[in-house]
């Protein structure tokens, strides 16, 4: 009995040691399926195939759609959501450098980036999902109510994210491309928004009596504030940055020239720069 007793303690901790050392494939997390490694790839349309369908939900406001047909989307998660900024959501790329489509997916989930890296392509199952547009840019989710009780797309659950998704291979950021914003500025808004661009220019913030990039007391419905960026080569940009953003107490610096980093998104018929991380914005 001694020995059993023994032989019962080393294997249960060895099991404990696996899990903690990551060598399960595919852990449990909080009570969530991590992916779902039964899905088996078919029936798979682009980015830009799916964003031609429901083309009048995306640029409609507070318009959405069920999928019902049984197809997927094979791509890349260019990025996450580290940083603060872009919570919640993550942008899936597909195609090639010259024609490459890219789609937000939003997940109603903290700290995504503990679990999927930028560079990780994965199998997305699209049946069962819905698809809109959050202030004209494609989102896939499902609806919700904003705080005026309108219902619109918004994010899916945890479960339904894991259900729905399949990683494939190790994540890879050398598969992520890098943008001059001038290449893409006078460019369909329709493709583009979603890719990672590069600009170049001065900050002017929204509170000339404050210089940083998010104050609390300056934001906008929505925890967020718009700074304006002065592009070198002419012209402006809004840039986007949530109070909660890690680098939201970043100090701007009057007439200095920046380089900045980060997801270009439409907001109705205009552009924007959310940036990721703190090393998104370079002096």
């Amino acid at each position: 009995m001694k020995k059993i007793y023994i032989l019962l303690t080393l294997v249960l901790g060895f099991a404990a040691t696996s899990c903690q050392n990551g060598t399960w494939e595919d852990d449990v997390y909080t009570g969530y399926t991590i992916w779902n490694k039964t899905l088996q790839e078919h029936n798979v349309i682009s980015i830009q195939e799916l964003k031609a369908k429901y083309n009048t939900y995306i640029t409609n406001q507070n318009q959405f759609a069920e999928i019902t047909t049984d197809s997927m989307l094979r791509g890349t998660v260019i990025c996450t959501d580290d940083g603060g900024n872009l919570t919640q959501q993550l942008v899936l790329q597909d195609g090639t450098k010259q024609n490459p489509g890219f789609i937000i997916i939003g997940v109603n989930m903290n700290a995504l980036y503990n679990h999927i890296q930028p560079g990780q392509e994965i199998l997305l199952s699209l049946k069962g999902l819905y698809i809109g547009g959050y202030g004209s840019n494609g989102q896939l989710g499902f609806p919700s109510k904003n705080a005026a009780g309108v219902e619109r797309i918004g994010r899916m659950s945890q479960q339904d994210f894991w259900d729905h998704v399949k990683f494939l291979g190790a994540p890879d950021p050398s598969r992520i491309d890098t943008i001059d914003y001038d290449q893409v500025k006078n460019l369909s808004k329709d493709q583009w928004a979603g890719c990672i661009v590069r600009v170049r220019g001065s900050i002017t913030p929204k509170s000339t009596e404050r210089w940083v990039l998010a104050a609390p007391e300056d934001a906008d419905t929505g925890n967020g504030v718009t700074n304006t960026i002065n592009l070198q080569g002419g012209g402006t940009l809004d840039l986007r940055t949530s109070t909660y953003a890690d680098f939201a107490s970043y100090p701007i610096k009057e007439g200095h020239v920046y380089t900045l980093y980060g997801v270009l998104s439409r907001y109705n018929t205009g552009w924007q720069l959310g940036m990721r991380t703190m090393s998104d914005i370079v002096e």
